[in-house]
């Protein structure tokens, strides 16, 4: 019998926390800054109106599924341990149908408590890889939960892996 690991979403509802969408503006307080990625476009917000930022490369689509890059940064309505948060980090990823983790970590990202993953899975017939960072941001009063991720059809990893890469590790918290 295999275990499902716990996401985000189910431990901040078993800690009564609500994590409400943060869009850009409300992360100028704590100064998130997203890389330019040439080539790629940026999705209107009205469009994905509980994302804080998407990206595409209408260019680089495969069988109808474009590249992109979602960020996400919710609020917190009370804070919570960070790490005890991050614990979950890989629950949602390996949760993904036919899950194959090339790998993660818990490393700090920009002295911010954080974890990382990636690999690849199938989508209504697609094999795609993805990348995604969770990271916790205190601000203030204020926590934030920001997660980036970029999703990019399998036959192309190889292509596009240095835009995920350029994306997801070029975002700036604060003023590091």
């Amino acid at each position: 019998m295999t275990v499902r690991e716990k996401s985000i979403g189910a431990f901040l509802q078993q800690q009564g926390v609500e994590l409400v969408p943060a869009h850009r503006a409300e992360c100028d307080r704590f100064g998130l800054e997203l890389p330019v990625l040439p080539d790629w476009d940026v999705v209107p917000e009205h469009l994905f109106p509980h994302a804080t930022a998407v990206l595409c490369s209408p260019t680089d689509a495969v069988d109808g599924f474009v590249p992109n890059a979602v960020v996400l940064v919710g609020k917190l309505s009370r804070s919570v341990h960070p790490e005890s948060l991050l614990e979950y980090g890989f629950g949602d990823s390996r949760a993904l149908p036919g899950w194959v983790e090339i790998g993660h970590d818990r490393d700090p990202f920009r002295g911010l408590p954080a974890v990382s993953t990636a690999g690849r899975y199938d989508c209504d017939g697609r094999l795609l890889f993805a990348r995604t960072r969770y990271v916790v941001v205190h601000h203030i009063v204020d926590q934030y939960l920001v997660q980036v991720t970029v999703t990019v059809p399998d036959s192309l990893r190889q292509k596009l892996s240095c835009a995920a890469d350029e994306f997801i590790d070029g975002v700036r918290i604060g003023q590091g």
